[in-house]
């Protein structure tokens, strides 16, 4: 015979479908697909780690309902371990991470299970498309300056032999060539790697009940 159980609420994250936590005389269950914040206890780097490591984060503020009940004290730390790492790609693919969370210690020593993943596509961490992006302008201008300053070589070197017009022309035609050939570095050099500072908050999503002994 199952425990009667009253219902109360987490703060429900934009892409949750579920918010619910059944509290029981004994204990609060977070429902599945309820989704969590936390944050990276310290500065990550997927070029400097391998799979099986264990990752630290925080929940900084605990964790409490909407009605007022203190599920999880602040400073909890949830542990995750890397499943798999996706090295950066030609073509500006930046770095997968993937972590699955199993491990919540409480401050007091103790350790509850959890079964958790990365709330996003794939459950991945990467960087956004728009860095890859903003990588690909940056060598386009780079390359356009590059290409301008050759131009203006050529062009310097010409105003004293040939005139004006073959000078000012050089300089021109340097900056097109110049912005293509970074337009086509940028897209032919490979992602970046998922990198953030300790503090930087992700989202998880429970892939099974967890159930907090009150």
């Amino acid at each position: 015979m199952e425990e009667p159980f009253i219902i109360e609420h987490l703060e429900q994250h934009k892409g949750s479908t579920v918010n619910i936590v059944k509290i029981t005389p004994t204990a609060a269950v977070i429902l599945p697909h309820n989704i969590l914040k936390i944050t990276f206890n310290s500065d990550f780097n997927s070029k400097t780690v391998q799979c099986g490591d264990m990752i630290d984060f925080c929940l900084e503020d605990g964790l409490s309902t909407r009605e007022g009940r203190c599920l999880l004290p602040s400073c909890t730390k949830i542990i995750g371990t890397i499943k798999y790492i996706e090295k950066p790609k030609w073509m500006n693919r930046n770095a997968k991470v993937c972590i699955v969370f199993d491990k919540i210690n409480l401050p007091d020593g103790r350790i509850i299970n959890i079964c958790a993943l990365p709330y996003a596509k794939n459950n991945e961490l990467k960087k956004s498309t728009l860095s890859a992006v903003g990588k690909a302008a940056a060598y386009t201008v780079g390359m356009f300056g590059i290409g301008t300053g050759l131009g203006a070589a050529i062009g310097s070197a010409c105003l004293g032999h040939i005139g004006n017009a073959v000078g000012i022309g050089a300089m021109a035609f340097g900056m097109p060539i110049g912005g293509g050939v970074g337009l086509i570095l940028g897209a032919f050099t490979p992602g970046l790697h998922y990198k953030v500072k300790a503090g930087t908050p992700i989202y998880i999503e429970l892939e099974q009940p967890l159930a907090l002994c009150r």
